[in-house]
């Protein structure tokens, strides 16, 4: 049938319809990618099963998008009414409805709007919690206190509510089992008991990402693991001339040279001194073995030691035993573990504490007299 057929005004309408119709997509299209009214970056969720016209209506109600006509117009010609994904998204400043479109129509990011940090620190858990500042990044830090059994109630909502927040505990090097364990059973965010310590020098001290709430006792067998595993790299990539005997020997010595110093730079060095003494057959006279004999690793000494504790006869006083105590006195890095293994060639035999944070090292007992009469002076 020809056009001549139909009556001039049916084609006239046709006309004026077509006209007006390129004219909406030609409007709807401006409008589509056009600055959008959202004066800040904000977080959007949509929800698992979330149909167009309930993401279009969030999307209206938050202020992301100032027309659910438009922005479904723009959907459908772009062919992705059916790409819309569930998930956590940041959506810009002034996004266009194109733009938001173009966010939503993506995987989910593996996005936080709230970064809480557990520091168990031996004397009881930090708690800090942080709120990530959609697109831009920054965090402004909203609460941190040590943990005494209450959180206040803004905190606790944000367990909650429905904006997704990553959880992180870090477990301090060198901490005994019993002060991490004594620390995690007050441990916010943690749930069920805890049946025993683990040995000593078992638990791998690092930052672990955590679940909300997650088991005491799941949480420290991954600490074992990874202790275990990081043992057996190193000692399989031992050096041949190694005088450590085992795996035991290493993370006895670690434990030791990770309470001596927290210094990267020093931990081969410190581990060079004890090297060479145990390879004079010297007895490696250390602090921290001594203070672990009189505390059972249990809390802190909190003083100085007295004449008579130096004189006190247990398995893990140096001072009186030589050769390496029984069993680890702390929980080692993986630093430490390295650096019992890879000693610094040096002809060092002493070191004391340099004031500065660091320590003054020696190769002979005068010079380590002359060190240990200038660290007095700096502390009287």
């Amino acid at each position: 049938m020809s056009l001549k057929s139909f009556p001039s005004e049916i084609i006239t309408f046709l006309l004026v319809l077509a006209i007006a119709g390129a004219g909406l997509v030609f409007y709807a299209t401006t409008k589509f990618n056009e600055t959008g009214p959202l004066e800040d970056a904000i977080y959007f969720s949509i929800e698992k099963g979330a149909n167009m016209g309930e993401i279009t209506n969030s999307l209206h109600e938050e202020g992301i998008i100032d027309s659910k006509l438009f922005f479904q117009i723009g959907t459908y010609l772009e062919s992705k009414q059916n790409q819309l994904n569930f998930g956590f998204f940041e959506i810009p400043q002034n996004a266009s409805m194109a733009a938001v479109l173009s966010i939503i129509t993506k995987p989910g990011h593996d996005l936080h709007k709230y970064s809480i940090k557990l520091i168990i620190s031996g004397k009881g858990t930090l708690v800090r919690v942080s709120e990530r500042a959609p697109v831009e990044g920054s965090y402004t830090e909203l609460y941190s206190a040590n943990h005494d059994g209450e959180l206040p109630s803004d905190i606790q909502s944000i367990l909650e509510n429905d904006f997704p927040f990553l959880i992180s505990a870090t477990v301090i090097e060198g901490l005994t089992s019993w002060q991490i364990v004594n620390s995690l059973k007050d441990a916010p965010f943690f749930a069920g008991n805890i049946e025993g310590i683990p040995p000593e020098g078992s638990l791998a001290p690092n930052t672990y990402l955590i679940e909300y709430p997650t088991d005491r006792t799941e949480f420290l067998n991954r600490l074992v693991s990874n202790q275990t595993r990081i043992l057996q790299e190193e000692w399989n990539n031992r050096p041949a001339n190694t005088q450590l005997k085992s795996p035991d020997e290493v993370l006895i010595l670690a434990s030791i040279i990770e309470k001596e110093t927290g210094l990267i730079k020093e931990k081969a060095l410190v581990s060079s001194v004890f090297s060479n003494r145990l390879d004079k057959r010297m007895l490696l006279q250390t602090d921290p073995t001594l203070i672990y004999g009189l505390t059972e690793g249990k809390g802190y000494l909190g003083r100085g030691l007295r004449q008579s504790e130096l004189e006190k006869d247990t398995p893990y006083n140096t001072y009186l035993h030589p050769g390496l105590p029984p069993t680890p006195i702390s929980n080692p890095s993986r630093l430490s573990i390295h650096a019992a293994l890879h000693p610094e060639d040096s002809d060092y035999l002493f070191f004391v504490a340099n004031g500065k944070g660091g320590h003054a090292f020696a190769k002979s007992y005068s010079e380590h007299r002359k060190n240990v009469q200038a660290w007095r002076a700096m502390n009287n």
